[in-house]
């Protein structure tokens, strides 16, 4: 019996938190899309790298020898190309998409279909890669 090839496919688990909180906040009314677009925003953009920058520079503090400076360096580009960034840029698109959910609950009595939410949680995620 021959078996297919399976290959496992890694999503962006960033894009997907954003795909989940624009499903939440379709839920919501506008006032709810908003407070839900402003708490992720919040902890994205701001809470989550504070205290990651908070526990990395408590860590450093720790480490001691001639190549501390070097590795502390080090250390911080790769927190902020890894960590920081996409947790900022996560923030962005969050507040947007929730920013464009509370638009269309303002103007429009229809639900948004899973098809639309996509859509919108798509067009966030390109234009916070723009604004970041």
């Amino acid at each position: 019996m021959t078996r297919g090839r399976h290959r496992q496919r890694f999503g962006n688990s960033l894009g997907s938190i954003v795909n989940d909180l624009a499903h939440i906040a379709s839920r919501f009314g506008p006032m709810g899309a908003l407070t839900t677009g402003a708490i992720g925003f919040a902890i994205f953009y701001a809470a989550i790298p504070l205290g990651l920058v908070a526990w990395v520079d408590a860590n450093k503090l720790q480490s001691v020898g001639p190549a501390t400076a070097v590795f502390a360096s080090l250390l911080d580009q790769v927190i902020w190309q890894r960590v920081i960034g996409p947790c900022q840029w996560a923030g962005i698109a969050t507040l947007l998409v929730c920013w464009s959910i509370a638009a269309w609950k303002v103007y429009s009595t229809d639900p948004l279909t899973n098809e639309e939410l996509a859509g919108a949680s798509w067009v966030a995620k390109m234009l916070a890669k723009l604004l970041r």
